[in-house]
């Protein structure tokens, strides 16, 4: 419907963009070096009425962390091996090892 009407020069509407960034710039040469301001995310939000309660330890216990209880007896789950280390052959003598002789 709007592909026969008539369209702006893109050169008029580029220069009148460049004219009034330039006259903007003339008006306040330090806008560009100042950083936007920041808005208040909770500007113009009222608080929300809460009905529930925290018992007072709660907050004794955030304000001091207890301490990880220690056991007595320690439990380890795996056995100690008792005796001398296993040994491990060389990597010259595992090439030269015989496997048929194990059978």
């Amino acid at each position: 419907m709007l592909a026969n009407a008539p369209r702006a020069n893109p050169a008029a509407v580029a220069g009148g963009a460049a004219a009034v960034a330039g006259a903007i710039t003339l008006a306040n040469p330090d806008a560009a070096g100042r950083k936007p301001e920041k808005k208040d995310p909770f500007a113009g939000k009222q608080g929300t009425n809460v009905k529930e309660n925290v018992p007072p330890d709660v907050f004794d216990r955030l304000d001091h962390p207890v301490q990880p209880m220690t056991d007595p007896t320690p439990t380890d789950p795996s056995p100690r091996r008792k005796g001398p280390p296993p040994k491990i052959p060389s990597p010259q003598d595992a090439a030269n090892h015989d496997f048929d002789q194990d059978r």
